[in-house]
């Protein structure tokens, strides 16, 4: 049986309109929400982090972590345009790639190392953490699905694909909500976290 290398892409590209700035950058709890999910990445796990965002200010503070740094020039905020550039930078041996959003300053190592551990039990599958009946992020997509995700339609992201295959999925339940929490507004952020 192949070794099988297991990849990172963080999505990091959006306007964040709603906020009403780059909520990647917002403090919280006393640094950029953008490092909480740089620091729960548990080291050694990936053969690749790759970060695809529009700020120079977060790809400055990935390439810190080590990660691979991916300008997005696209102005649009795309979704898709975000994932292909990611996926276009896995390497060949790659078997499968988590997909993170990078708003969710609560996602724990420990979640991440079992979503990883899941999919080396099913390399075929398509994993996705859920809370109660909550989907959420990061989703890990194994290599079969590359393709379609280098072609995703224009405004969809990886849930295009779990809608079209549902076989293909793989629950990992966990226990707290926050883990799942991503920040759209300020009015998100618990305020003792501002």
């Amino acid at each position: 049986m192949k070794a099988l290398h297991l990849s990172a892409i963080i999505l990091a590209s959006g306007h964040a309109r709603r906020f009403g700035e780059n909520k990647l950058l917002h403090p919280v709890n006393g640094k950029p929400m953008i490092e909480h999910l740089f620091a729960s990445i548990p080291a050694g796990l990936f053969q690749q982090v790759i970060v695809v965002s529009i700020y120079d200010e977060v790809l400055t503070i990935a390439k810190k972590y080590g990660y691979l740094a991916v300008h997005n020039e696209d102005p649009t905020g795309d979704m898709a345009k975000t994932i292909t550039l990611g996926v276009e930078k896995l390497d060949g041996l790659c078997s499968g790639c988590m997909c993170f959003v990078s708003d969710q300053p609560w996602l724990t190592s420990e979640t991440i190392e079992a979503l990883a551990a899941q999919f080396r039990k099913e390399p075929e599958k398509i994993h996705i953490p859920r809370c109660e009946s909550k989907q959420g992020n990061p989703v890990i997509f194994p290599s079969r699905f590359f393709t379609e995700l280098r072609t995703l339609p224009s405004g969809h992201g990886g849930k295009y694909l779990c809608k079209k295959y549902p076989e293909a999925i793989s629950f990992l339940s966990i226990t707290n909500p926050m883990e799942l929490k991503d920040i759209d507004q300020k009015t998100d952020l618990p305020a003792a976290s501002k």
